[in-house]
């Protein structure tokens, strides 16, 4: 059916004789027709009953409950409620109204003819005041969304009041400058009570009325622009003491800031002394350092104020090293950069002097950084001596360290500087209550000739470095074209070497150690031999420096201990003796190392023989000295190796646990048959035998030598006479 005929058999029939129905009476026909557009197309639900049933609805009613306009005509009004209570309650509250000629209006839970229920605001009235048999009409709307909307503002209004009620600032709400509203913390923060506040003046919480007019004319001035005010002051508590508080306010309408302000107040007490404390402490820092320069140099103590030195003080924690107080990377390049500048104005030379400490790390691996931090600063105080006032000594990270000479007339002045910087740091050091002695290797490259820039000159002043450290260290280097091409080589073998382990290039070669007299062989030396897959057999001077500089050296050394041990004990040959590095020695957990290889393979320690070149033992002779009693323990054998060439005295000698001596190549091979020529060997020999030591002779190649070392006693002979390094298969098929 459509809407119109819905409401037309909603309306009561006329009578036979045409007139309108009841409630129509009086009315012409045009005006009815307007009655019933205004029930079909009105936005709200419109209902009359009669005697509690409907006798008339408009299509928004009766959809509204989910029914048909024409199913609920003649229907009691019950089947719209809930329940026969709800029906009978409304029941109870509408007759008296109703009765009484007056508009009810309330809200109520209806039904849906599905059942379900809704709240919905009713309006009613009594059609006829005088008569309520004549029915009752009502208007009815739904409010589930409006109740949903309130729902969830008293959802957001308690969830607001929560976080005002719990936050650690105060809030406040102003109208005239008194309070309207706020919360907990604003009457905690000025020590009042719940409630106290309200509608009091914020007089109160002034020190003055002075502060306090002043104050409010700052604000509103601030307020009516739209901005908010933001100000710190101190305000008084009800027990009259003052705490600092910091205030943003903000009005809620610009044109009327009076009428309305929403302030926030912060207890900023605590923040306030400890800035207070911050600044005492820095004006505290500023004095010291300012008397401290006053004293240096007094020409600076009229131009530097407190402001500046702050400044000046941050930009040298910048450009300086924290530990020795040097320039750093950063400021050298600066400095670097404005000599070579100045140079090529004047035509004139500067040279960079790349300084490294030679086997550093040592030190901080047996005595601790503290000790190397004692040697660093004590190098810098050192280089400092040593330098001009125009020249700039930098420390680069580590144990390096950069000298920069302006404007100097020729390379030799560098030279002379080098020479003074070796002798000035073979000096003795001492760290922890030892005596250290430490060498330098020394790298020079000289603006215009090795670089025109800083970086290059540093860069090839640290390639004659590394050159220096190659042929013995404790010396300096010019830079040459060639150093490039040798750095960049030790760049590819140090690169190459990380892989060579993982890739099984490395190899163990063995050579004999014979008895002198008889020519037997009684022991060999463990030799590592690198297969490089390209470039072939690498010869070791290539590669073990490369190792000692960047660590590999430590793993190296434990994958030589292990294949010696293992080839040894597998073989079942004559006792193995292994060469031990200065990283090694150094390193604390070399003991165990060595525990943990003798078990792991079997071999006894009697068959073990770890050698250590003097050179070594006599940079750090008491750390050296501990550590081969603690190996001595185990019962492995221990040789002094390259013996002759690191000074060691007697007295040293005679305390070292060490079971025999090996004289160094190179006094070897310049001796000849004739012991008497060449002293040196003699006495040496000598020496071992009357502190009851085995001597061997390291590279001989000559039946001249050999007869020269037979001829002084010389006990053992190792060299390419009596038997090249081979591999270790031939080593046990040959001699074992």
């Amino acid at each position: 059916m459509n809407e119109r005929s819905n409401i037309e058999d909603t309306i009561p029939p006329s009578d036979g004789a045409g007139n309108p129905p009841a409630g129509y009476a009086g009315r012409p026909r045009d005006a009815q027709l307007e009655y019933k557009a205004i029930l079909a197309n009105a936005s709200i639900g419109i209902a009359f009953t009669r005697d509690r049933r409907f006798t008339l609805c408009n299509p928004k009613f009766a959809d509204m409950l989910g029914w048909q306009a024409e199913e609920l005509i003649g229907k009691p009004g019950e089947a719209v409620y809930p329940s026969r209570e709800s029906y009978e309650a409304m029941g109870a509250i509408a007759m008296p109204v109703l009765s009484a000629g007056r508009q009810l209006d309330l809200e109520w839970e209806l039904r849906r003819k599905d059942g379900s229920t809704f709240p919905a605001r009713m309006i009613a009235k009594s059609v006829s005041p005088t008569d309520n048999q004549k029915g009752t009409v009502w208007i009815v709307e739904d409010i589930t969304v409006r109740k949903r909307a309130e729902a969830e503002m008293q959802r957001l209004l308690a969830e607001q009041q929560a976080i005002t009620n719990n936050v650690m600032i105060g809030i406040v709400f102003l109208r005239d400058r008194k309070i309207v509203r706020c919360n907990p913390r604003f009457e905690q923060m000025f020590g009042y009570e719940t409630a106290e506040l309200i509608g009091k003046d914020t007089r109160m919480l002034f020190p003055s009325v002075d502060e306090y007019e002043s104050a409010g004319a700052r604000m509103y001035a601030r307020l009516s622009t739209g901005e908010a005010y933001i100000n710190e002051r101190q305000l008084l508590r009800k027990d009259g003491s003052l705490f600092w508080c910091k205030l943003v306010a903000k009005a809620i309408d610009p044109m009327q800031p009076e009428e309305g302000t929403i302030g926030i107040y912060e207890d900023i007490t605590a923040a306030r002394e400890s800035l207070e404390a911050s600044r005492a402490e820095l004006k505290r820092a500023v004095a010291e350092r300012t008397l401290e320069l006053q004293v240096a140099n007094e020409r600076l103590q009229a131009e530097i104020g407190d402001r500046w030195l702050a400044e000046t003080r941050v930009q040298h924690l910048a450009d300086h090293d924290p530990l020795t107080g040097l320039p750093n990377r950063r400021l050298l390049e600066d400095r670097l950069t404005q000599a070579l500048a100045a140079s090529q104005r004047n035509r004139k030379q500067t040279a960079v002097v790349f300084v490294d400490l030679d086997r550093f790390k040592s030190i901080n691996d047996t005595l601790g950084h503290a000790a190397g931090d004692v040697v660093l600063k004590e190098v810098a105080e050192r280089l400092m001596k040593q330098l001009r006032v125009v020249d700039t000594v930098c420390r680069m990270g580590g144990d390096e360290f950069v000298v920069i000479l302006p404007e100097i007339k020729r390379a030799s002045d560098a030279a002379n500087v080098a020479a003074k910087i070796l002798e000035t740091m073979a000096q003795p050091f001492v760290a922890e209550g030892r005596e250290l002695h430490i060498t330098t290797s020394i790298g020079i490259s000289v603006f215009p000739d090795d670089g025109r820039d800083a970086e290059s000159l540093i860069r090839n002043a640290d390639a004659a470095m590394y050159h220096a450290k190659g042929t013995g260290r404790a010396n300096y280097q010019f830079f040459t074209e060639q150093m490039n091409l040798a750095a960049s080589r030790r760049l590819v073998i140090e690169s190459d070497l990380r892989r060579a382990v993982q890739e099984n290039e490395l190899r163990m070669y063995y050579q004999p150690v014979v008895e002198a007299a008889s020519g037997r062989a009684t022991s060999w030396e463990a030799l590592l031999r690198w297969q490089h897959p390209a470039r072939g057999r690498v010869a070791p001077g290539e590669f073990i420096q490369v190792a000692e500089d960047t660590g590999l050296i430590l793993p190296l050394g434990e994958w030589t201990l292990e294949e010696a041990c293992r080839w040894a004990c597998s073989a079942d040959a004559l006792p193995v003796s292994v060469n031990l590095s200065a990283r090694q020695f150094s390193d604390p957990k070399l003991f165990e190392l060595v525990a943990r290889v003798l078990k792991s393979t079997g071999l006894t320690p009697q068959r073990l023989e770890l050698e250590i070149a003097e050179t070594v033992a006599m940079q750090q002779p008491d750390i050296v000295l501990a550590a081969l009693t603690k190996l001595k323990g185990l019962g492995v054998r221990l040789a002094l190796d390259d013996f002759g060439i690191g000074l060691s005295g007697v007295a040293y000698l005679s305390r070292v646990p060490v079971d025999l001596i090996k004289i160094d190549r190179s006094l070897i091979s310049g001796a000849s048959a004739e012991a008497d020529r060449h002293p040196v060997v003699p006495a040496i020999v000598g020496l071992g035998h009357a502190l009851g030591l085995k001597v061997v002779a390291k590279g001989v190649e000559t039946e001249a030598q050999k007869a020269m070392l037979l001829a002084c006693g010389c006990d053992y002979l190792q060299g390419y006479l009596t038997g090249k390094p081979v591999d270790g298969e031939t080593a046990s098929r040959d001699f074992v």
